[in-house]
């Protein structure tokens, strides 16, 4: 395995391990620790605060999850004792923000990726004149980011064609990497019928969570699994409570979201907005047969669509398990198995993938404006030289 000389420092705002990007990003830096000099994912963290991290707000519009504050002087002494050839950030966020600024006040190259479709999720949770400001400050602030970034990085080829609309002209295609221990941990042999369905995610509007619940009173004879929180928590446990065939799990670790993969039989994503859906891409890789809403990003990678089962666009989700039920258990194996090699395929893509967009990133330092650091910047400089 060759190892380059690049220091790469990721700043989100999304909780580790909590949400699609918060995973996405700790199981690519935990991927890049051996093949670069250094990484550091700066993101806040539930248990154990970053030392970065500093207060928090109540997240608008849903009181299940908080925005937090970054620590400003731990961060700028973080990014000047590292030197790093690049800063990643997935904006627009207030991390993502500092981190943005951070990189034009000492003159790093920015790699921005856009990973979620900001526009439909404002659409969803803010109306009238609250959803047409907040739609203004969104287009204001990924105008002024993707003009002062280096490279702009995406994971599904709706997301490029926006990016190409909004006047990206190159921007990169990467894909989804694997946390080790959903490739590494021994794989249960799925079972010949489907009898047990999972749905793992936040459990909100985008995620279309009322089919699923509509569904589990539809078939009394499956039994169904919910893992997530967020703001429609209530509604998950009311019916939770009246069905004998749904269970409320709550949020859960990496380890428990792979354990319930492994002890169900399918999984069920009919979100109407989703990126790409890590999860999806989990199940995969522990043989589970999955179910994606038409919109959902993974659908867009050929070799991963052959692996899974799409929802036909008027298509209802019980006639969707219906026909799954229909197939022959070849054929359902059959669909198992090419989505299990082309998640572990996707896998071992992304991390070159990634490799590539970040010596290219890196490589456009000399083209940016000289950096005119304040006094406060030269401080902090000879404080790092001095610590180190």
């Amino acid at each position: 395995m060759m190892k380059t000389d690049l220091r790469i420092l990721l700043v989100m705002d999304a909780i580790q391990g909590r949400n699609g990007v918060g995973t996405y990003f700790q199981d690519l830096a935990d991927h890049l620790q051996p093949r670069v000099e250094r990484v550091e994912l700066v993101a806040p963290r539930l248990g154990q605060p970053h030392p970065c991290q500093g207060a928090s707000l109540p997240m608008p519009g849903d009181p299940t999850q908080r925005v937090y504050l970054p620590r400003m002087r731990r961060l700028t002494q973080l990014a000047v004792a590292m030197r790093p050839h690049v800063i990643v950030v997935p904006g627009p966020g207030v991390f993502a923000l500092a981190g943005f600024w951070l990189a034009s006040k000492l003159g790093i190259p920015v790699c921005l990726t856009h990973q979620t479709d900001y526009s439909q999720l404002v659409n969803l949770y803010w109306r009238g004149i609250t959803g047409r400001f907040a739609q203004t400050m969104l287009a204001w602030t990924n105008l002024l980011m993707f003009r002062g970034s280096s490279s702009v990085a995406t994971i599904s080829e709706s997301l490029v064609q926006q990016l190409r609309q909004q006047g990206i002209g190159h921007p990169f295609l990467v894909g989804t990497s694997l946390a080790p221990e959903f490739i590494d941990a021994p794989i249960q042999e799925p079972r010949a019928h489907v009898r047990r369905i999972l749905f793992v995610g936040r459990l909100a509007a985008e995620k279309n969570l009322h089919l699923l619940l509509e569904l589990a009173t539809q078939r009394p004879d499956l039994q169904f699994s919910i893992v997530g929180d967020g703001p429609l928590r209530q509604q998950v446990e009311n019916q939770a409570r009246q069905c004998h065939n749904l269970a409320f799990l709550g949020w859960c670790s990496r380890t428990v979201v792979r354990e319930q993969l492994d002890a169900h039989d399918l999984l069920m994503l009919p979100s109407a907005v989703e990126a790409f859906g890590t999860v999806a891409l989990e199940a995969m890789a522990r043989k589970r047969l999955v179910v994606t809403a038409p919109g959902c990003g993974i659908n867009q990678w050929r070799d991963l669509a052959a692996g899974l089962v799409s929802m036909d666009p008027d298509e209802t989700l019980g006639a969707t398990l219906q026909r799954i039920e229909q197939w022959p258990a070849t054929r359902r194996l059959h669909v198992i198995q090419r989505g299990h090699q082309a998640a572990l395929a996707l896998n071992n893509a992304t991390l070159e993938q990634w490799l590539s967009v970040l010596s290219l990133t890196a490589a456009k330092a000399h083209s940016l404006p000289r950096p005119m650091p304040s006094a406060t910047f030269a401080l902090l400089r000879r404080l790092a030289a001095f610590q180190s």
